[in-house]
């Protein structure tokens, strides 16, 4: 399958792509007012999509860098009849690339941990593993007792 991952810079496009993708994710965006959060928080962040053959995107991402030195996974999707396609992983490298170049030595995703036992978030943290991610510590005053928050942490290599 052929895609091309592109640095989208318009903000409505940006907000447009989140929230298709994510309202094609709803076991894990399930949360109406957390959906249209990531999709208007997106239109000012850094963001890159993938785009098929066709020209739709197919999968985000979108970060942030905190104190100069740590860049978060801000949100990211990939339509579900896309994965373990290799697309996440091209997302994550454009990111790690960006990240990179800012200056930064980590970058962070937060999850939901484990201790929720959620079959869908099994995969998302066994894929974040796949890429380099360790857990860090589960908040559960982040989100709620109900959705704790699993902070992953990956160091960053020098090129």
């Amino acid at each position: 399958m052929k895609f091309d991952i592109i640095e989208i810079h318009e903000p409505n496009k940006k907000s447009r792509y989140a929230e298709y993708v994510l309202r094609r994710l709803p076991e894990w965006f399930g949360i109406e007012t957390a959906l249209n959060d990531y999709a208007r928080g997106v239109s000012s962040l850094p963001f890159w999509a993938a785009i098929d053959e066709q020209g739709d995107c197919i999968g985000f991402l979108s970060v942030k860098i905190h104190y100069g030195h740590t860049g978060d996974i801000y949100v990211c999707g990939v339509l579900p009849e896309y994965h373990k396609k290799g697309i996440g992983r091209r997302l994550f490298a454009a990111a790690d690339e960006y990240f990179k170049k800012c200056g930064c030595k980590y970058v962070i995703v937060k999850t939901l941990s484990e201790t929720a036992q959620y079959e869908p978030y099994e995969r998302t943290r066994a894929f974040y593993l796949s890429i380099g991610f360790e857990p860090l510590i589960t908040l559960t005053e982040m989100w709620d007792e109900d959705n704790p928050c699993l902070i992953m942490i990956k160091r960053l290599k020098a090129d």
